[in-house]
């Protein structure tokens, strides 16, 4: 697992819900420190500390193990999602035509 990146989206969510590390600590009953190391990486999450952090930012802990999951997709669609809620229309368009050009060449290397 790649508690790097779990510890990324943590912070993501944390952040989302203006929360700081004494807060979510507060909440979870881990210092901030641990919520520090979490966020970084630094330090392996038990199962226990990664539902009771899950709880407290009202996210499912597949949200946050996104990639280890088959239910990854439904994250993945919502974080497309949220890169395109702040986008001008003319970004979007460009957004869709990069993307349509990038899965065609990923389809296409994929069958040689």
């Amino acid at each position: 697992m790649d508690y790097s990146r779990i510890g990324e989206r943590i912070k993501k969510y944390r952040e989302k819900l203006k929360m700081t590390q004494q807060m979510l600590g507060e909440e979870t009953d881990y210092s901030v420190q641990h919520i520090s190391h979490i966020e970084t990486g630094k330090t392996k999450l038990s199962v226990q500390c990664l539902l009771d952090i899950a709880n407290a930012l009202h996210v499912s802990v597949d949200e946050l193990v996104c990639g280890y999951t088959s239910s990854s997709s439904v994250i993945l669609d919502r974080e497309i999602k949220e890169l395109l809620d702040d986008c001008t229309p003319q970004e979007k368009q460009i957004l869709l035509e990069t993307m349509k050009s990038l899965k065609s060449s990923l389809r296409k290397s994929k069958d040689m």
